[in-house]
């Protein structure tokens, strides 16, 4: 019969052995992929660390996130992203500009992309529910916005006659955006026109036409090139005095009328979901990409008064934020 002394000493001998194992299992490990600098995603990866939370994904003790940033410099992605596959991540998540750069590479890891374009157009899927390859996830996009905000428009400024949409033309989704705008348009009375800007000179050059065209309002389209230059975009309006409507909160803060478009914290909490389940064993062809299902309003008061303009009580109402 073992002593007590003996029964002790196995005892601790087990449980080291216990932690010591414990120790060696290793964390699992994701990375974040984005062509964008870290300040402008900071609500966002936030606002997904939320989501991971909820998943019962805990950054630093169930799974180590390795963060890369391309600091607006695209040709950056394919190094960065074959790095992290070399560091034995077990996914990616990839956002924005960065994601036809990564999925050329046909990399050997899942990929959850989170995309302000249309995947389908852009070539990520063949339907929602058909994700191409080894990759899903989040569109922001939707097309009913547009119109959506003309609507607005049409309440908020009752004398409007004349939109100019400004956007990238080659954001897959563009066309669609555009198409549903003129669109909105035609059945409100609005006359529609389009200046593309897809880089610092051809928005520059919007600048005398938008002089000489004098819309009423400027609508923007929701693209990566927007997002990265809305001070000189809300520059040129400023002076130009026109009025600005788009879909991402960062222009109503930044001086637009408004915007109206998708909870954007929320789609990137939906990105936790997909992370779980592949974590989990599911394949990303299995999972459907989804489009967002949360909207907010965002009204800019300062702005509204800089243009003699009353947000009327009804859309005053249902705004989730009014800037004053």
């Amino acid at each position: 019969m073992r002593s007590r002394r003996e029964f002790l000493a196995v005892a601790v001998g087990a449980a080291a052995s216990q932690g010591f194992a414990a120790t060696m299992v290793r964390m699992r490990r994701i990375g974040w992929l984005t062509a964008q600098r870290a300040g402008s995603l900071t609500t966002y990866l936030e606002a997904l660390r939320q989501g991971l939370a909820e998943q019962k994904i805990a950054e630093g003790q169930s799974v180590e996130i390795l963060y890369r940033y391309g600091d607006d410099e695209l040709g950056r992605v394919p190094e960065m992203a074959r790095d992290l596959v070399a560091k034995e991540v077990e996914l990616l998540i990839v956002q924005g500009a960065a994601i036809p750069a990564v999925l050329k590479l046909d990399l050997p890891v899942p990929i959850v992309f989170v995309t302000s374009a249309d995947p389908i157009a852009a070539g990520f899927a063949k339907s929602l529910t058909e994700p191409i390859g080894n990759c899903t996830g989040v569109t922001f996009m939707g097309f009913e916005f547009l119109g959506k905000r003309l609507e607005l428009l049409r309440e908020i400024l009752p004398r409007a006659r004349h939109v100019t949409v400004l956007g990238n033309p080659m954001h897959p989704g563009s066309d669609i955006e555009r198409a549903s705008s003129e669109a909105a348009g035609r059945r409100l009375g609005i006359s529609v026109d389009f200046i593309a800007t897809l880089t610092s000179d051809t928005l520059e050059a919007a600048r005398p036409a938008l002089a000489r065209i004098r819309p009423d309002a400027i609508s923007l389209l929701p693209d990566g090139f927007a997002i990265a230059h809305h001070q000189a975009i809300m520059a040129i309006a400023a002076d130009l005095k026109i009025p600005v409507m788009s879909g991402w909160p960062v222009f109503a803060h930044a001086g637009a009328l408004c915007t109206y478009g998708p909870r954007l914290p929320q789609v990137y909490r939906r990105v936790a979901y997909y992370v779980a389940r592949i974590l989990n064993g599911a394949k990303p062809a299995d999972l459907p990409i989804e489009r967002p299902s949360q909207f907010e309003l965002i009204l800019n008061q300062r702005t509204a008064r800089a243009f003699n303009l009353t947000f009327p009580r009804a859309i005053l109402a249902r705004a989730d934020e009014v800037i004053e």
